[in-house]
């Protein structure tokens, strides 16, 4: 694992797994979807968003994902969640992310997904 422009990130194969760790909050949703929007710059296009340590999500946080599912789309890109914990899975549900978004339990099925 390695870390790029701050984020936590993993390549397999042709694809990038992002875990997603603490707040995503008013205070770092940006600073975030600045880094992804990198990612995706350098010719990535297909992401995994692994959740499992992704504690808090806001309304700033949720424009993150839609906003990468809308760029990845844009290319041909994939983005799939993976190890989702129950209170993010909660305003998943609450949303309806749940139906906008492939969902995983774990990274090796998102991984066989693509």
């Amino acid at each position: 694992m390695e870390e790029v422009m701050g984020l936590q990130t993993e390549k397999k194969g042709d694809i990038v797994i992002i875990y997603l760790q603490g707040r995503l909050d008013v205070h770092k949703s940006l600073e975030v979807e600045q880094d992804i929007n990198e990612i995706i710059e350098k010719g990535e296009k297909n992401i995994i968003f692994n959740l499992k340590e992704l504690s808090y999500l806001s309304s700033s946080g949720l424009r993150v994902f839609i906003a990468t599912l809308r760029k990845l789309k844009e290319i041909n890109g994939l983005l799939k969640i993976a190890e989702i914990q129950a209170n993010v899975a909660k305003i998943f549900k609450i949303v309806e992310f749940d139906d906008i978004f492939e969902m995983y339990n774990t990274t090796e099925e998102a991984l066989k997904s693509f």
